[in-house]
């Protein structure tokens, strides 16, 4: 059973010492523990295709979403989660300027903004974060570590995401729109990250394990990682589209060939012509708890990639 995020009430209001921290250094912060449910090095294989999972953390519950799915993929491949907290160099800029204010929640009128105050609320959240980490390594039995870095989040976390193997963060940071559109952080990952990223959002179906399939090299790449996580006697369903019946019958007897050598078990639907829309509605009837696809613009309807980020169900894996 994870560990159930701890409410954003749950800051400390307490003062706590922040000292000076140079822009985009890596704060360390102290862990006396081993990490929890380290595996043997002799006992993990070579081939694991996520060794490390980079987790994008801030206090959201589509961050505390971005950690539990990370976990369970870890837990499934054994492998390392690496969460890392950013400071956002552009809100400390903000905080010291002399105009800068503040509405909060509930209160009437604007408030002051003061430098020492945000950063000092940056740091208690990232206790917050470490703490929350911890509980969910140690329950889960898999190997973490947490880090702290000032910068532009954006760029952090593609820096960052340079020395993992998979980049999992929430679709969203913090919004109050009840239907509110993909974040420029999430996007920028998806544009520019050279390890595949994992959006994710905070209602999860248990649905089963979706890929979508365009022939490409990314597809074949996907397709190759559901295997992987479905293990030795595990399930998923493979989604082909093609423009007409005759490239998606095509497409599925190269899905097939790819998948010959594997242990899971695969289940092939195929789709052909439409539009984004069609595409969508297809993904969606199938209650899938992930979907799995090439996160570059394959042979697919126009819009389509569009179109799935902002409305498909699942939670999203972008392959390269």
């Amino acid at each position: 059973m994870m560990a159930t995020p701890p409410p954003q009430s749950d800051l400390p209001d307490a003062p706590v010492d922040t000292g000076d921290v140079p822009a985009a250094e890596a704060i360390a912060l102290p862990d006396d523990s081993a990490p929890a449910g380290l595996p043997d090095s002799a006992t993990v294989p070579d081939d694991r295709p996520l060794r490390r999972i980079l987790v994008a953390l801030d206090a959201s519950p589509y961050s505390h979403a971005a950690l539990e799915a990370a976990v369970t993929l870890a837990m499934r491949l054994r492998s390392e989660i690496q969460a890392v907290f950013v400071e956002d160099i552009n809100l400390l800029r903000l905080a010291e300027l002399p105009f800068a204010r503040e509405v909060r929640f509930g209160q009437a009128g604007a408030h002051q903004v003061r430098g020492e105050d945000v950063q000092r609320g940056l740091r208690a959240r990232a206790a917050v974060l470490r703490r929350h980490v911890e509980e969910v390594a140690e329950q889960s039995k898999v190997s973490s570590t947490f880090r702290v870095v000032r910068g532009a989040v954006a760029g952090e976390l593609l820096a960052a995401a340079l020395e993992a193997d998979l980049l999992a963060m929430g679709r969203l940071g913090h919004s109050v729109a009840r239907r509110a559109r993909l974040g420029s952080t999430a996007r920028a990952a998806i544009a520019r990250a050279v390890s595949p990223v994992l959006l994710v959002h905070p209602t999860m179906e248990n649905g089963p394990m979706l890929v979508l399939y365009d022939g490409s090299p990314a597809g074949a790449r996907a397709l190759e990682l559901a295997a992987h996580i479905a293990g030795d006697e595990g399930e998923f369903r493979v989604l082909i589209w093609g423009p007409d019946e005759a490239m998606a019958a095509d497409r599925r007897q190269a899905a097939e060939a790819l998948l010959q050598g594997s242990t899971a078990s695969a289940q092939y639907q195929q789709l052909d012509g439409g539009d984004a829309q069609r595409i969508l509605a297809w993904v969606n009837k199938q209650h899938g708890s992930l979907l799995i696809l090439a996160s570059a613009a394959g042979d697919w309807p126009d819009d389509t990639l569009e179109t799935l980020l902002e409305d498909a169900n699942p939670q999203l894996l972008f392959i390269r």
